[in-house]
């Protein structure tokens, strides 16, 4: 399922959104955060690594670790992709007023908090 009329999926762009705001993450970091398998992660990697959207680095200390970082064009296509994603949030909440849309932000944490409650 591609995201945001692009030809990445949610998971590729939620890795790079990670990438972007963490640079020099790792793997293993990103496989934390969002929950996925190791193998599937590794495909993911190598897939965007294929496509010039994201660097893999080779730790100074330990061969066996890499950190990540964004290409250039992997920056270009993120902050597309961002831009988007902005967009399409302000076109299904820009008929709400300001104080609407606190309310909404309010409500939508709340649900977030019940949710994650254990």
């Amino acid at each position: 399922m591609d995201i945001l009329e692009s030809e990445y999926s949610l998971t590729e762009v939620r890795a790079m959104y990670e990438i972007y705001h963490q640079p020099n993450i790792t793997a293993r970091q990103i496989k934390e955060i969002l929950k996925v398998d190791e193998g599937y992660l590794s495909r993911l990697i190598a897939k965007l690594v294929k496509k010039d959207i994201i660097n893999r680095i080779k730790s100074e200390e330990n061969n066996r670790i890499f950190s990540l970082s964004l290409t250039e064009t992997g920056e270009k296509t993120f902050l597309q992709l961002d831009q988007r994603s902005s967009e399409a949030a302000a076109e299904i909440i820009g008929h709400l007023d300001k104080g609407e849309q606190i309310e909404l932000i309010q409500l939508l944490a709340k649900v977030k908090q019940l949710l994650i409650k254990k």
